[in-house]
């Protein structure tokens, strides 16, 4: 993935302006639309080629969703396109992603071996209980194995490499990752700017979004959280900054 650069108090720097921030429900659709055009990716790998129903799945149905179709082209403008506006992601956007990323690929591996309907049922913590079962067995084989030459992989380093993300894969081309540096929250700005958004019952998560994307400098903040539709005229009042809340919206400025 690129890398956006920042000044010395934190902002971008004026060759990535104007700049659009992704929000996590925005990087994960981005992410999801490259599984989708490009089925033999990372994210697919994890599925059975044995059932003719996945093709058709992914041709008839998935790519007839309205919104990932709009991504796509999202991507398709990013990728191969001349945007006018350069898309940023945070840390906070990526770890989110690494968050979604980790439970989603275990539970298509887990359905697969166990059935849906039980591991449906399994909590975040749930999943996240394997999954530090399965990282504690992977470095236990690494202890035993560090001695050996051309031992192979193993199903445990392949489980790791399919639920692990990497910032080498494709799902990232056309964003422009960025460090957050200089970025301050004050009691005074919780307690009178910011205090809005938590009055209107957005996610603490969302609120750091807001104020990531301010500071960085960007002129546009893009969210396919519905909780931000309620706060978008306070957003583009108190941040000069214009919300876009759907696919069409981001298209426009591209």
């Amino acid at each position: 993935m690129n890398q956006a650069k920042v000044t010395k108090t934190g902002k971008l720097e004026k060759k990535f302006l104007p700049a659009i921030y992704f929000d996590s429900s925005v990087l994960i659709d981005y992410w999801i639309a490259e599984g989708i055009q490009e089925p033999n990716t990372q994210m697919q790998e994890v599925l059975s080629q044995n059932e003719d129903y996945i093709d058709f799945v992914r041709e008839e149905i998935l790519r007839s969703d309205v919104r990932i179709k709009k991504v796509i082209e999202i991507r398709d403008k990013l990728v191969y396109g001349d945007s006018k506006v350069t898309p940023i992601v945070s840390p906070l956007s990526l770890l989110e992603l690494m968050e979604w990323h980790a439970e989603t690929v275990f539970k298509q591996l887990a359905s697969e071996a166990s059935g849906a309907m039980f591991i449906q049922k399994k909590s975040k913590k749930e999943i996240g209980d394997y999954l530090k079962k399965s990282l504690e067995l992977r470095k236990i084989e690494l202890r035993k194995t560090e001695k050996k030459k051309n031992s192979g992989s193993t199903v445990l380093e392949r489980l790791m490499e399919d639920t692990w993300l990497n910032s080498a894969y494709p799902g990232f081309e056309g964003l422009w990752q960025v460090d957050i540096v200089h970025f301050q929250l004050l009691v005074s700005e919780a307690w009178a700017k910011a205090s809005i958004y938590a009055y209107l019952q957005v996610g603490v998560n969302d609120i750091l979004h807001v104020l990531l994307a301010k500071h960085l400098g960007c002129k546009y903040i893009a969210s396919f959280d519905s909780d931000f539709k309620r706060v978008k005229d306070i957003i583009k009042n108190e941040t000069r900054m214009n919300l876009l809340n759907n696919p069409e919206e981001i298209l426009k400025i591209l």
